[in-house]
């Protein structure tokens, strides 16, 4: 419990600082109207559409890259392991995903982790399935938490990576 107290400051405080940011890159964008491609229009807006891509390619790229005899490691029995990480991710992008869509949710059991390959096609599905649902749901914020709570797990896959002495694909 003592551990986890820490995180959730430094959570709220990074979102305190984040908020800002994003009023102020709204106002921005309002002043600086451009035409938006049909891309960005189906994905809400440049930045949303950006950021999720941005979030996607990099955690893809993580899960494609780590070799797959270390996908069963982890730094300690209390934490999960990498392809478990994975697997965690791609479930809630479902989760997410069907909610904003009204679809049915795949069984907990069809995200336990048996095997890279099936890891990766997993969570390719799910990032697909989240970008649908911000293209059915523009501005969702139901889909913007989604995409933090991917970015803090992408932060555990490049610390095992450096654990395993690899280089993070952010970092290259």
């Amino acid at each position: 419990m003592m551990r986890f107290l820490p995180a959730i400051g430094l959570s709220c405080t990074l979102a305190l600082i984040a908020a800002p940011g994003f009023a102020q890159k709204d106002q921005k964008d309002q002043t600086n109207q451009r035409a938006r491609t049909a891309g960005e229009v189906a994905a809400g807006t440049f930045a949303w559409g950006h950021n999720l891509s941005y979030v996607r390619d990099h955690f893809v790229k993580a899960a494609e890259e780590f070799p797959e005899d270390k996908y069963n490691y982890r730094p300690n029995e209390d934490t999960r392991t990498f392809g478990e990480i994975v697997m965690h991710v791609a479930r809630t992008n479902h989760l997410v995903a069907a909610g904003v869509l009204g679809i049915e949710d795949e069984d907990v059991s069809a995200f336990a982790f048996h095997s890279k390959a099936q890891a990766i096609a997993k969570l390719k599905k799910s990032f697909d399935q989240l970008e649908e649902a911000l293209k059915h749901k523009p501005g969702s914020g139901d889909v913007a938490d989604q995409m933090i709570h991917a970015s803090e797990h992408y932060g555990n896959l490049a610390t095992y990576y450096r654990l395993n002495r690899l280089v993070p694909p952010a970092s290259r």
